[in-house]
C-alpha cells in the first residue's frame, strides 16, 4: 500500500512540474513539499500568492481578491481547459463511444519533413489559395520563405533561430477536415525560438504577437519588426531574448483569457524596459482577423504601462 501511495505522490509531482513549465507557472521558493508561485488566475504582479502541496495536489491563492483552490485535476482543469486524463478509463463500451466520435481522421504521422517543399510562387500560388484567401500577398509570404508540402497537404511555415538557422517547420492545415491543424518537424522546440527573430532583431523595439500568421499580418501592415511566440505560453529563453534584443516592447496579445495571461507573463519577464500594450478591438480574436488599417491604429495608440 504504501508503495503504491509513493508512486501516487511522485507522479503528481512529476505533472504539477510539468504543468508549471508548460504553461509559464513561475516557482518562487520551496519549502518542502510545498511550492509557491505567481498565482495563474488573477493579476499579480506583486506577491506569489498561491501554494500547492506536490504530494497531495492541493492548492489555494492566499490573495484576498482570488481565495482559489482545490485539488489538482482542478487546477489542471483551470490553466489548460482541459480535463486531466493521465490515468485513462478503458472500459471498451466508453472506448468505442470516444473513438466514434471523432468526425474526422487524424494523421497517423505527426512529422513534418522539410523534403518536397514548393516554393515557387509563380506556378504554385494556387496551393497557397487559403493563406492569400486570408488576406496575405505573395510578397509577404516570399518574406516569410512559406511552402507548400505536397505530402502533407499543408502549407508550411518555416522557423529561423536569431542567426538565420533553420529550427523548425510549421505545417498548417487547409482544409477543415485535417487533423491535427498543425504538424511540427521532429525536434523543434517553440518555446527555444521566436519567430522572425532573425529579422525583427535589427530593430530597437519589437512588437509580441502570439501567432506566425498574426506575425505576418502585422509585417503587411508595415511594422517588420515584430515576432510571435507561437503559443500563449511564453517560455523563459523566449523572455530571455526579447530582453536581450529589445528595449521597447508592445504586446499584441489575441484578445482572450489565453491572451491576457500571455500579456500579464510578458510583463512580469520585461520588467526594465519600456511596455507598451496595443488593444484588439472588441468582437476581433487577434491581428490575423484586424485589417491593415486596425493595426495601424492599434499600435499607433498603443498604452504604455511601464
Amino acid at each position: 500500500m504504501s508503495t503504491n501511495s509513493n508512486f501516487l505522490a511522485s507522479s503528481i509531482e512529476e505533472e504539477i512540474l510539468s504543468l508549471f513549465n508548460n504553461y509559464n507557472v513561475s516557482i518562487q521558493s520551496a519549502n518542502g513539499e510545498e511550492l509557491n508561485v505567481y498565482c495563474p488566475f488573477h493579476k499579480n504582479m506583486h506577491s506569489a500568492a498561491m501554494y500547492i502541496n506536490v504530494k497531495t495536489g492541493l492548492w489555494q491563492c492566499f490573495n484576498p481578491s482570488c481565495g482559489q483552490k482545490g485539488n489538482f485535476r482542478q487546477l489542471y482543469f483551470n490553466i489548460t481547459g482541459k480535463s486531466y486524463s493521465k490515468h485513462i478509463d478503458l472500459d471498451s463500451h466508453k472506448l468505442d463511444k470516444e473513438l466514434n466520435s471523432y468526425k474526422y481522421a487524424v494523421e497517423e504521422s505527426k512529422e513534418l519533413s522539410i523534403d518536397n517543399l514548393v516554393i515557387d510562387y509563380e506556378k504554385q500560388s494556387d496551393l497557397l489559395r487559403t493563406m492569400i484567401e486570408r488576406g496575405l500577398t505573395i510578397d509577404t509570404m516570399s518574406h516569410f520563405e512559406v511552402c507548400f508540402s505536397g505530402e502533407k497537404n499543408r502549407v508550411v511555415i518555416p522557423v529561423r533561430s536569431h542567426n538565420y538557422e533553420l529550427v523548425g517547420l510549421i505545417g498548417r492545415a487547409i482544409e477543415s477536415t485535417q487533423q491535427p491543424r498543425y504538424l511540427y518537424n521532429k525536434g523543434f522546440k517553440r518555446a527555444d525560438v521566436l519567430f522572425n527573430i532573425n529579422n525583427a532583431k535589427k530593430h530597437n523595439s519589437v512588437i509580441v504577437v502570439e501567432g506566425s500568421v498574426d506575425c505576418m499580418f502585422v509585417h503587411q501592415a508595415g511594422y517588420p519588426n515584430v515576432v510571435a511566440t507561437l503559443g500563449a505560453a511564453v517560455s523563459k529563453n523566449q523572455g530571455h531574448m526579447i530582453r536581450r534584443f529589445f528595449d521597447k516592447i508592445i504586446l499584441f496579445c489575441d484578445n482572450d483569457e489565453a491572451g491576457m495571461a500571455m500579456q500579464y507573463a510578458m510583463i512580469d519577464m520585461c520588467r526594465g524596459k519600456e511596455i507598451s500594450v496595443a488593444r484588439i478591438p472588441e468582437g476581433v480574436k487577434d491581428p490575423a482577423e484586424m485589417t491593415k488599417e486596425q493595426i495601424i491604429n492599434a499600435i499607433n495608440n498603443k498604452e504604455i504601462i511601464i
